[in-house]
């Protein structure tokens, strides 16, 4: 008969080095994964941060001169939500006057992407606050940087496509659309 004890102790001492490098492996991935959800917090903190910077710039310049193109506009108001049967939504600025309004969606840069999002917030915003039927509605992006394809993108789906310029708005686009 053959002794194999040499071998097997062998074996064994393999898959206990092998077990405690996988322990180091797994603890080393838990302390990446802690770092990585810590990293994600920090930079979900800077964009949301951010988002409020631009909010609030262009909030306070529309509370300083509530005009958008050549609209006067009597009111504005800031994230003005609401719940109805189901349905929720926020609109960051709203401005209204008599007979029309405007939905402001403000970011820190607008992504060309995110422009057509505009059509969904009026069409909900004319479900949840069915008493502006039958005003005029006009949309509105905002955004402290947007490239030349999200102003397009404006231009095309009739938005008014706004920027800061020192201390005050400047209009990109006001070849605007009736909504």
């Amino acid at each position: 008969m053959i002794d194999h004890s040499r071998e097997i102790a062998e074996i064994w001492k393999m898959l206990k080095e092998t077990n405690k490098q996988m322990r180091e492996t797994d603890r080393q991935m838990k302390e990446t994964d802690r770092k990585i959800d810590k990293l994600e917090t920090i930079v979900g903190g800077i964009g949301n941060s951010n988002g409020f910077l631009a909010e609030d710039i262009f909030f306070n310049s529309f509370k300083k001169n509530m005009i958008l193109g050549n609209i006067i506009f009597d009111t504005v108001d800031r994230n003005v939500s609401r719940f109805h049967k189901g349905l929720e939504d926020e609109f960051d600025i709203v401005l209204t006057n008599a007979h029309c309004l405007a939905i402001v969606e403000v970011k820190y840069n607008y992504h060309p992407n995110d422009v057509k999002s505009v059509f969904k917030k009026i069409k909900n915003f004319r479900l949840l606050f069915p008493h502006y039927q039958n005003f005029t509605i006009y949309g509105a992006i905002a955004a402290l940087t947007m490239s030349n394809r999200t102003i397009e993108l404006a231009k095309k789906y009739g938005f008014f496509a706004l920027t800061q310029a020192g201390q005050k708005l400047k209009i990109l686009n006001d070849k605007v659309e009736k909504l």
